[in-house]
């Protein structure tokens, strides 16, 4: 009698499987505009990435190479899971700067702050029904070179390195799938 009520009393939806090691998990591809290089390369580094996370942790990942309304327009089945990234956009700023300058030669060095946010929602791969979802925010920080400069006395020319701004986005970006594949997991 008591196990009666107690399976009255517990909702069906709180018996959702998680997914398991060895399951077939499909990372789709994520739709929409993006406003900037930046913003799309961040998105399909998470794509990436959280592709190779889910592979560490014994999961059979996989891109999908559809989007979710691509997926659900056709019969799905190919995975036990399908997962999809909504990216939430990549913004950054400098928070500072200093220059340094030796006989002909300045460098120019700031700290670097990058913010990425994404929401990972995971499906049933047979019914494309919403299992769970997860919002994911990453900030990354550095003290990095921004610019150089050389001079003599007729000339001056300075350079700025956007390369090190952009890889404190992509480390972001990773550390976004590094999360989403342990919540995935049930980590």
């Amino acid at each position: 009698m008591c196990l009666v009520a107690f399976a009255i009393a517990v909702p069906a939806f709180s018996f959702i499987a998680t997914p398991q090691p060895g399951n077939r998990i499909g990372v789709l591809r994520i739709a929409g505009h993006f406003n900037s290089h930046t913003e799309r390369s961040v998105a399909g580094t998470i794509q990436g990435s959280l592709v190779g996370e889910l592979k560490a942790l014994k999961f059979d990942a996989f891109d999908a190479k559809v989007t979710y309304e691509e997926l659900s327009k056709k019969n799905p089945g190919d995975a036990d899971y399908y997962v999809e990234v909504l990216s939430g956009g990549a913004d950054g700023h400098q928070a500072g700067n200093v220059g340094v300058g030796i006989s002909h030669v300045a460098v120019q060095i700031g700290v670097v702050v990058a913010q990425v946010a994404a929401q990972v929602r995971v499906y049933d791969g047979h019914t494309l029904t919403e299992l769970a979802t997860f919002d994911l925010q990453k900030n990354n920080t550095a003290v990095v070179p921004t610019g150089i400069g050389f001079a003599g006395y007729p000339i001056f020319a300075a350079i700025a390195l956007p390369i090190f701004q952009y890889g404190q986005y992509k480390m972001a970006a990773h550390q976004v799938a590094y999360e989403a594949a342990l919540r995935i997991a049930g980590q």
